[in-house]
């Protein structure tokens, strides 16, 4: 049997005759060629749902909140964690339905999100709280506290981002189109988002559920945004002939904007329901929302040019 004849379709698995369908490296039969090719009309609609969703989730937990009342101890501790969890694989849901052409492996989408996790467990949560000591020095003037969220938080959550990219996938088979950065990016930010999130959530024994629902889903959304704006900017790098300059543009990028928001939402705690939390957290949702909205038209605009040099 020839080499020829062991080609199939990425998809279904068909055994395939030439002339092959090939997009992005893989080959497809022409059904599903047809379909990776059809212009994909529900991509905004899709984007416009899942923020409704996302916000619509928060209203409802604080509705509830304001229903059942205070909650304490375990119960508390519980739906905390949660809300940790829940924004981010929702998001993770979200931003791989997205790479429709050419879906990752899931076990590369895994091992991504837990080298991130892990590294923000182990290094990025230790360097910002016992090495830089942000918590004891930074709360001084408005000044310090941003520069801190920009130079040592944000700079070290992206670092995180680029490191998993970097050490896990950049270099592989499987990285072979542009949406691949913005993925896998996505995915790392998630990662870190995550970890940070159950941080906040176990150092204050559980959060108040209404403003704990939209922080959780906020941080998960501005991490995934600011990653996924950064594996951009690698992408572009690996299949075009950028300037030496133009990845650590993108890290700087991605650093400014992670800083702003984490300085933003910095006057969260549980019990922080005053005039000034809510205002921070609402200028915090802006910056998210606007990071998403800038990396949701990056993936439109990623995936017609792969379809386009693909014709």
């Amino acid at each position: 049997m020839s080499h020829d004849d062991d080609i199939e379709c990425c998809v279904c698995h068909e055994r395939l005759a030439p002339p092959y369908n090939i997009l992005g490296g893989r080959a497809y039969c022409a059904r599903h060629y047809a379909a990776v090719n059809r212009p994909h009309t529900g991509f905004w609609r899709a984007t416009v749902v899942q923020i409704v969703g996302m916000a619509l989730l928060a209203g409802v937990v604080a509705l509830l909140a304001n229903a059942i009342g205070p909650l304490s101890g375990a119960p508390l501790l519980l739906v905390g964690i949660l809300l940790a969890v829940v924004p981010s694989a929702l998001w993770l849901g979200f931003f791989y339905q997205q790479d429709r052409l050419e879906p990752e492996p899931k076990h590369r989408i895994v091992a991504v999100f837990l080298l991130a996790a892990l590294l923000t467990d182990v290094v990025a949560r230790r360097l910002i709280t016992e090495w830089f000591r942000v918590d004891e020095w930074a709360p001084r003037t408005d000044l310090s506290s941003l520069l801190a969220s920009i130079l040592i938080v944000g700079a070290t959550y992206q670092a995180i981002v680029y490191l998993a990219i970097r050490l896990l996938v950049y270099d592989t088979e499987e990285f072979d189109e542009r949406m691949d950065g913005i993925v896998y990016g996505t995915v790392a930010g998630l990662g870190v988002a995550t970890v940070t999130n159950l941080a906040f959530v176990l150092a204050n024994d559980g959060v108040a559920l209404g403003p704990g629902a939209v922080q959780t889903a906020t941080t998960a959304l501005a991490a995934a945004s600011f990653g996924g704006l950064q594996g951009w900017f690698m992408a572009e790098a690996r299949f075009e002939h950028k300037p030496v300059w133009w990845v650590p543009a993108g890290y700087a990028l991605a650093t400014l904007l992670n800083g702003v928001f984490s300085w933003l939402i910095g006057e969260v705690s549980a019990a922080g329901l005053q005039v000034d939390y809510w205002r921070s957290l609402a200028l915090g949702v802006v910056v998210a929302v606007a990071a998403f909205l800038t990396l949701a038209a990056l993936m439109r605009r990623t995936t017609a040019v792969t379809l386009r040099r693909s014709s």
